[in-house]
């Protein structure tokens, strides 16, 4: 009895999303690739966390060109909240960055990335994402994130 008690927990805890890594600076480091939808255009972007607090990005396009590649600044900021699906407090992450472009450094874009309880394993299987800029105020975008 013990032994499948035992087996029963470790295949519960198994399948918990307490288990999964819950989104850090450090382990944000990599490539994405980002799919948003702004009404009925879809932007795709390549985006690189390239340490703790630096990202570049760069716009592309279905037919293969591509724009520069612009370098930002990042946070990750947490807030804790309830969760009703769960039924417990979840640290929401927010990414909040910005950055400029070779051809134009004056001209700086700001973004936020509400990745709520988004986990490291989500982001290795793609989610989905909001996010608000400064390209089009007021406006809440849905993205698809997907790390490479």
């Amino acid at each position: 009895m013990k032994k499948y008690f035992l087996s029963a927990a470790m295949i519960l805890s198994a399948a918990s999303p307490a288990w999964a890594a819950e989104l850090t600076p450090g382990n944000l480091v990599g490539r994405y690739k980002v799919e948003a939808r702004a009404g009925f255009q879809k932007v795709y972007a390549n985006f690189r966390v390239v340490n703790t607090t630096e990202f570049e990005v760069q716009r592309t396009y279905p037919n293969g060109n591509a724009d520069e590649v612009c370098n930002g600044t990042f946070n990750l900021l947490s807030s804790v909240s309830w969760d009703e699906e769960f039924l417990i407090l979840a640290a929401k992450k927010n990414f909040k960055g910005s950055f400029t472009c070779p051809s134009d450094r004056s001209k700086e874009i700001s973004f936020n990335i509400d990745f709520g309880t988004t986990t490291t394993d989500d982001l290795a299987r793609g989610t989905s994402v909001s996010l608000t800029s400064s390209i089009a105020p007021g406006m809440r975008l849905n993205a698809y994130v997907k790390k490479q």
